[in-house]
C-alpha cells in the first residue's frame, strides 16, 4: 500500500541499504547516499530554523545541481511544498508565480538573484536563499573556474532576508524536525504548465500523487532491466520539468543507482560523461538526440555503454529514431506525460518500440 509513503520514503530506505554507493556525480564531484542524505537533513532543519513551516511554498529557481536535489527532498521532509520553475524566467514571470502560489521562500542562483530582488517588495517573499552553480564542487575547481571565467557569478547583497544556501545547511542539524504529513492531502509540489494559452497554470500534487506514478515506473517499466545499486543514469533535462524529475527519482535514486547530473545541455560534455562514467540510461528530447547525431566529434566518443535511451517532451521524428538505431544499435524508447497528471505512458522495454507510439499506460493511469 502506498498510504503513509512520502516522496522521500524510498530514498531513506535506499540510504540505509546503499549508503556508501555514489548517488550523484556533478561536475566531477561525487556524493554518496550517506553524504547526500546528511546534506538533505541539515538543509531541512536549516529551513525550519529560519521559519519555513509545513504547508509553506518554497520556490526552487535554480539550474540542475546538487542544491536542486537537496532542496527538493528537504522541503518535503518538513511538510512544505516545492514550486520548481525555470532558472531562466524573468522578474515578470516569477512575480506572477510567487503571487499565484503564495510563495514565501525562494531558492535562487546568484545569477538570477537580481530578478528576485526586483519583485521582493511586491510579493509575499519573506526570505531568499542564494547559491552558485559551483558551491558544491571542490575549492580548487571553483578557483580554476573563476580564474578562467568558466563559472557565472552574480552580485548578491546578503541581509537578514537574503541568506546563503550553504550557510543554512551549515547551521542546520543532522536530525530534521519531526512534522506530521498526510501523504494523501498535503502538497508535495506545485508545478507550472508551459503557459502556451496565457499565463502558466499552477498544478498541485500531493505526496501520494508523486509516489503513485514513480512507483508505477519502477514496477511496470524498470523492474527486470535496472541493475539495482549498480546502474548509471545521465540527466541533462531540467529537473523543474516533471518528466526529468520523475525519471531521475524512479530510475536513479529509488534504485540506489548513480545519477550523473549536468547543469546545461552541452553536447560534448554530455558525450564525455557517457564515456567517462559508462552511462546505461539517459533521457532526452528529440532535439538533443538530433544534436548528438549531428555532432562532428561524435566518432571521438565511446558510447557503447548506453542501453536504454528515452525520449519525451515532443514528437520523435522517425528519421531521428531510425538514424539512432542504425548508428548505435539500440532504439529510443518513449515517455509521455503531462504536468497535470504526471507520467502516463512508457515504451515497454521487453519489445522493440515504435516511433509513432508513445507507449503503454502505467497501471495507475487510465485512458478514457
Amino acid at each position: 500500500m502506498m498510504n503513509g509513503e512520502y516522496t522521500f520514503s524510498r530514498f531513506e530506505e535506499i540510504v540505509k541499504k546503499y549508503g556508501d554507493n555514489i548517488a550523484l556525480i556533478y561536475l566531477g564531484e561525487k556524493f554518496t547516499y550517506n553524504e547526500l542524505s546528511r546534506l538533505i537533513n541539515k538543509f531541512a532543519s536549516g529551513l525550519y530554523k529560519i521559519g519555513v513551516r509545513p504547508g509553506d511554498k518554497v520556490m526552487i529557481y535554480i539550474a540542475n545541481s546538487p542544491q536542486w536535489i537537496i532542496a527538493n527532498f528537504a522541503i518535503n521532509k518538513i511538510g512544505a511544498a516545492c514550486v520548481p520553475v525555470s532558472p531562466i524566467y524573468t522578474a515578470y514571470e516569477i512575480e506572477y508565480m510567487i503571487k499565484d502560489a503564495n510563495v514565501e521562500t525562494v531558492i535562487c542562483m546568484d545569477t538570477n538573484f537580481a530578478y528576485v530582488k526586483e519583485v521582493m517588495d511586491k510579493t509575499p517573499i519573506k526570505r531568499v536563499l542564494v547559491t552558485n552553480l559551483a558551491d558544491f564542487v571542490s575549492p580548487i575547481k571553483r578557483l580554476i573556474g573563476h580564474l578562467f571565467d568558466k563559472i557565472p557569478k552574480g552580485r548578491v547583497e546578503y541581509s537578514q532576508k537574503v541568506l546563503s544556501f550553504k550557510k543554512v545547511i551549515k547551521e542546520g542539524s543532522e536530525i530534521p524536525p519531526s512534522v506530521k504529513i498526510d501523504p494523501e492531502k498535503d502538497l508535495a509540489y506545485i508545478m507550472y504548465t508551459g503557459g502556451t494559452t496565457g499565463f502558466p497554470k499552477g498544478v498541485p500534487g500531493t505526496h501520494l500523487t508523486e509516489v503513485s506514478y514513480i512507483k508505477d515506473i519502477m514496477e511496470d517499466v524498470a523492474l527486470g532491466f535496472v541493475e539495482e545499486g549498480k546502474d548509471i543514469l545521465l540527466m541533462v533535462n531540467p529537473l523543474f520539468h516533471i518528466m526529468a524529475k520523475g525519471f531521475t527519482i524512479a530510475f536513479g535514486f529509488n534504485f540506489g543507482n548513480t545519477v550523473v547530473l549536468l547543469p546545461v545541455p552541452e553536447v560534448d560534455a554530455l558525450l564525455c560523461a557517457i564515456q567517462r562514467y559508462k552511462v546505461r540510461w539517459m533521457l532526452g528530447v528529440p532535439a538533443l538526440y538530433r544534436m548528438i547525431l549531428e555532432n562532428d566529434r561524435l566518432d571521438q566518443y565511446d558510447l557503447s555503454s548506453l542501453r536504454f535511451c528515452f525520449c519525451g517532451g515532443d514528437v520523435l521524428p522517425r528519421e531521428v529514431f531510425n538514424t539512432w538505431k542504425e548508428r548505435f544499435g539500440i532504439p529510443i524508447y518513449q515517455v509521455y506525460g503531462a504536468t497535470e497528471v504526471g507520467h502516463l505512458c512508457y515504451s515497454p522495454l521487453y519489445k522493440e518500440p515504435n516511433p509513432t507510439v508513445v507507449g503503454k499506460p502505467l497501471k495507475s493511469r487510465r485512458c478514457l
